[in-house]
């Protein structure tokens, strides 16, 4: 069943995620979504630093934990097959949003902040030896290489194997949002 918003609840939203080209979709857009319902009372007042510092507070205590848990649902739910995983891993925490610099689209004045992770999200989804990585990457909308680790992921299922090698579905994504104000 499909969630329709009121009108009240509609006019009072003020964090908006973005959409078209610029949107993340599949697993990233599904974690974006939720991210998104947990800071959409946060208002832009013209102060950038004190709605990031907002933002970043509700981030880093739910990443980790509440992101995490949307990945393997998504990812096990794609797959069906939970022990031809060997690990999940997803680079939710150690960075901090930021104010997005692109094209000057956050000029001063502006009724609204665009904010986005610094890097992309990157989800790596390690498969066993018996298993094709290959015939998931369209199902999980990645594409097949070796993962590269850079010590920050959160392990969001078992522990990274560098011995899985090409048997890895990589999913990369921009987490973009709008932060409107009053």
């Amino acid at each position: 069943m499909k969630h329709i918003q009121l009108f009240e609840q509609f006019v009072n939203e003020k964090v908006y995620q973005m959409t078209g080209s610029y949107g993340a979709k599949g697993i990233a857009g599904k974690v974006l979504f939720a991210f998104k319902k947990q800071i959409e009372r946060i208002k832009y007042e013209g102060d950038e630093e004190a709605t990031l510092e907002e933002i970043n507070k509700v981030w880093s205590k739910w990443a980790d934990k509440e992101g995490a848990k949307i990945i393997e649902h998504e990812v096990l739910k794609q797959i069906k097959d939970k022990e031809s995983v060997v690990y999940i891993t997803a680079t939710l925490a150690g960075k901090p949003w930021i104010k997005d610099e692109v094209n000057g689209i956050n000029e001063p004045g502006r009724a609204e902040l665009l904010v986005r992770y610094p890097a992309d999200l990157v989800i790596n989804v390690g498969f066993a030896d018996d298993t094709d990585a290959s015939k998931y990457t369209r199902k999980l909308e990645g594409m097949q290489n070796s993962a590269i680790i850079s010590k920050q992921e959160t392990e969001v299922l078992g522990k990274f194997d560098a011995e899985v090698l090409d048997n890895n579905i990589e999913i990369r994504a921009q987490l973009l949002l709008t932060i409107d104000a009053k």
